[in-house]
């Protein structure tokens, strides 16, 4: 007897057969039972540790879930050594809490399905030292809780990595997976394009053939070909549409990828049978293009839903990555603020942003806090002030003990709201949608209760009445209505400058409510001016020549009202000594002083009534004193301002008149905020001043101190700095304007990119048309299909008729789209170009 064939040999035979953890092929012994059966080391560690924590439940729920497999794990773990150095737990997890407990936020890669999620925070409550674990499958992304008296990152790391699920700091891989997704939908829609392309090429021969005659051999062999074609369609690109119809299924969630693939797979059905028996329409040329269509609009959906907003990045790029530590033996030496600990000294240099929150131990400067807290006007400091990072120190080198850095700073807890605020948003559920699902469910009767009503008349018949009305009704135009009519808005806004990067913004304009204002850099310019309240302009001009070796707004104010005035600037001017509320130079053998009332009075200077009227008259007029006195004698007062933008009051009226309720919220002085307010037609009642980024933010989310009156369904945030960035995360809109720092227009929807507050009425006004498009849209797509179902029905269309008439629906709604102007024809206040 052979030995291959004897019954022994049959059962040690290696065969292939799926690792029971990952799925993937082995090279195991026939005789093996099933739960033995692994493909490495990893997948019988991840499958052990699984039950040992009887979790085996983890399998049939991602069998149930359609996934089929798990991740297939990594025999090395070296790696996650680093996750407990200082240089990585800096930018990617904050100190412990006042609990003790420390917060992670890792990229997850492996994640296929809700099983993946429920394994991973299932194993956080197993594990010791391991708080909790929130998986966000939207971009795979695991924020973990942990003590780090009990456990490590690294271990955390290391076990998620024997359950098959590789980690890595979310701020690397953020990019990468919206690239990678970006690329899958271009390649679905490059194939799909191709194969609608040829497709019609193919039924523009066929249709020719139908009229002018065609060989039966020529047509059946164009018929494969274009059958081809539109079942690639179909089955490659295409796949994503019953992927989500399978989903809706499962979850009992109506979805309009429900009604496209249902009409997708009928008339492939359709096509297939009538491209074999040789008779009847093939539909194919109608599929492809379906297929591409519907995937542009997918695409696009895709890149509104795009959050771009990156804490940890956004971080590093408004405060220093490195700072100056000044050791105990007064050396220095630059290193990573991500390493600086709570104690340590960083020397500051004038002309350079503060890298940490602290305490000011030696020097004295000027700090500007716009970035901040909006303040036009910069702060004095001196020992003992507390500084915050991302402030500018303006004049003096200064010493700050350390006592945050990084997420714990003022700077960062802002970033976090700024994220948690985006995370909590719930997408606006699309209207088509809802039509949508129950559209399916009428269609799918109509067309059963259409084969039984022709049934008698033989089912060839009956077959073709119900093809026909699956095909001329399915939902492309309810698809493509609301993602093309946003598009199209979204690019008429780009060309005003507006630019959108939320679809749903426009959904939510749509409805009036309550709009706050940031009011340095939004309703005012943001560089303060300068004019003369009591005195002569040769003064000014000696105030300005000393003011000129400061790096301070008010120099550029004084520079810019001598230049108004013809005053020329004094070029021999010497800069003595810098006090906290002002200078002392020389200018041509003149002592010059220049700076606050109180600077002056500590100079030794008494300040007449003529003066003190000159101060007055600048309060009152919500600007700042500045007292120039030369060689001992007070000569000038002169008021620094930050100037209303021209369009602003205009803006504020439009928006009132239409039923929005505007208010203020600043840093800024309340004195000078309700003199704005005053100005500007705003109610007294909705101008608050002295405000933090928080107190901002407490205001967008209601905080019923700052609440007047009833307000209505939407909240809108313009702003214009850093501080606005968790506010107008948090608003139902956020609206940041040119001038602004980058993390606020990361933060916010919409970019007014020409600095002109006109855009806002504007973008107001093309929103309330937006909507109406969509819904007109929709009604035309809606009106379409009652027609042609009710001709389908009566047997007056034939499937012919209905693949010519289906891409109608969708070319009604482009029709109407492209027509109709979503945008102001001309702008709703005066515009600057």
């Amino acid at each position: 007897m052979n030995p291959s064939t004897s019954p022994s040999a049959d059962r040690h035979q290696r065969i292939s057969r799926p690792c029971i953890h990952c799925g993937e092929p082995t090279d195991s012994y026939a005789e093996q039972p099933a739960d033995e059966i692994f493909c490495c080391g990893g997948c019988r560690g991840a499958y052990e540790l699984i039950h040992g924590w009887g979790l085996e439940s983890f399998y049939g729920l991602r069998d149930q879930l359609g996934s089929g497999t798990a991740p297939r794990v990594k025999e090395e773990s070296s790696r996650y050594e680093r996750f407990d150095s200082e240089e990585f737990l800096g930018p990617s997890t904050p100190r412990p809490q006042e609990d003790g407990l420390m917060c992670s936020e890792l990229a997850v890669h492996g994640l296929h399905c809700a099983a993946c999620a429920w394994l991973i925070e299932n194993a956080a409550q197993r594990t010791p030292g391991w708080r909790a674990a929130r998986v966000k499958m939207s971009d795979h992304t695991l924020r973990v809780v942990y003590d780090p008296q009990s456990t490590a990152l690294s271990q955390i790391a290391r076990l998620l990595d024997r359950l098959g699920y590789e980690v890595a700091p979310i701020s690397a891989e953020r990019d990468t997976h919206f690239q990678s997704e970006n690329r899958r939908h271009l390649m679905r829609i490059a194939i799909a394009g191709f194969c609608a392309a040829n497709a019609m090429w193919i039924a523009v021969a066929l249709y020719a053939g139908e009229l002018q005659g065609v060989e039966v051999d020529h047509r059946w062999f164009l018929g494969l070909v274009g059958t081809g074609l539109g079942v690639a369609a179909v089955v490659i690109p295409g796949r994503t549409f019953f992927v989500g119809a399978l989903a809706s299924i499962k979850t009992r969630v109506p979805h309009m990828d429900l009604p496209v693939a249902l009409g997708l797979s009928v008339g492939t059905v359709a096509g297939i049978v009538n491209a074999i028996s040789g008779r009847g329409h093939l539909y194919f040329d109608s599929l492809a293009v379906l297929v591409f269509l519907l995937l542009i609009g997918r695409w696009i959906q895709f890149h509104q839903q795009h959050r771009a907003a990156k804490a940890v990045d956004l971080l590093l790029r408004i405060t220093p990555r490195h700072a100056l530590r000044v050791n105990s033996d007064e050396t220095t030496d630059t290193v990573l603020v991500d390493i600086l600990q709570v104690g340590d000294c960083v020397r500051v240099d004038a002309g350079e942003n503060i890298p940490v929150d602290g305490e000011v131990l030696h020097g004295q400067s000027l700090i500007d806090r716009s970035l901040l807290t909006g303040e036009s006007v910069p702060v004095d400091i001196a020992e003992g002030d507390q500084v915050a990072a991302g402030t500018l120190n303006l004049q003096q080198p200064i010493d700050v003990r350390v006592s945050a850095t990084g997420r714990e700073s003022r700077i960062g807890r802002v970033m976090q709201s700024v994220e948690d605020a985006m995370n909590d948003k719930i997408p606006i559920v699309q209207f088509a949608d809802r039509i949508g699902g129950v559209f399916v469910v009428v269609v799918t009767l109509l067309a059963i209760a259409t084969f039984l009503w022709w049934l008698p008349a033989g089912w060839r018949t009956s077959a073709s009445t119900a093809t026909a009305l699956l095909i001329v009704a399915c939902p492309c135009a309810l698809a493509l209505a609301t993602p093309l009519a946003i598009a199209v808005s979204l690019g008429r806004a780009a060309k005003h400058k507006v630019l959108i990067r939320d679809g749903s913004t426009l959904q939510q304009l749509s409805r009036t409510g309550r709009i706050w204002f940031d009011k340095t850099g939004t309703l005012t310019s943001g560089r303060p001016d300068a004019w003369i309240a009591w005195g002569d302009s040769e003064s000014v001009a000696a105030a300005a020549a000393v003011e000129q070796h400061c790096r301070h707004p008010v120099a550029d104010a004084l520079g810019r009202l001598c230049r108004r005035l013809g005053t020329a600037t004094l070029s021999d001017a010497v800069l003595d000594r810098v006090h906290r509320q002002g200078v002392v130079g020389h200018v041509q053998d003149s002592e010059v002083l220049v700076g606050s009332p109180s600077f002056l009075r500590e100079q030794g200077f008494g300040l007449g009534q003529v003066v003190r009227d000159a101060i007055d008259d600048c309060t009152e007029n919500a600007a700042s004193p500045i007292v120039i006195a030369r060689d001992g004698i007070v000569e000038a007062v002169v008021a620094i301002f930050d100037p209303i933008k021209a369009e602003a009051a205009e803006t504020v009226a439009c928006l009132q008149a239409s039923g929005w309720q505007v208010g203020i919220l600043s840093g800024d002085h309340p004195d000078i905020v309700r003199h704005v307010a005053t100005t500007l037609g705003v109610p007294p009642d909705l101008a608050f001043g002295g405000l933090s980024p928080e107190d901002k933010l407490a205001a967008v989310r209601g905080d019923e101190r700052f609440s007047s009156g009833t307000v209505e369904s939407t909240t809108v945030m313009v702003g214009d700095g850093a501080n606005d960035a968790a506010a107008l995360a948090a608003a139902d809109v956020g609206i940041a304007v040119r001038g602004g720092v980058e993390v606020s227009l990361q933060a916010a929807p919409v970019f007014i990119a020409n600095d002109n507050l006109a855009g806002v009425n504007e973008l107001v006004d093309s929103a309330r048309r937006t909507e109406w498009l969509i819904r007109t849209a929709l009604a035309v797509s809606l009106l379409y299909n009652v027609i042609a179902v009710g001709l389908a029905m009566c047997g007056r269309i034939s499937p012919l008729v209905a693949a010519i008439l289906m891409p109608l629906s969708s070319v009604s709604v482009l029709a109407v789209t492209l027509i109709w102007p979503t945008y102001p024809s001309r702008p709703t206040t005066s515009r600057r170009n």
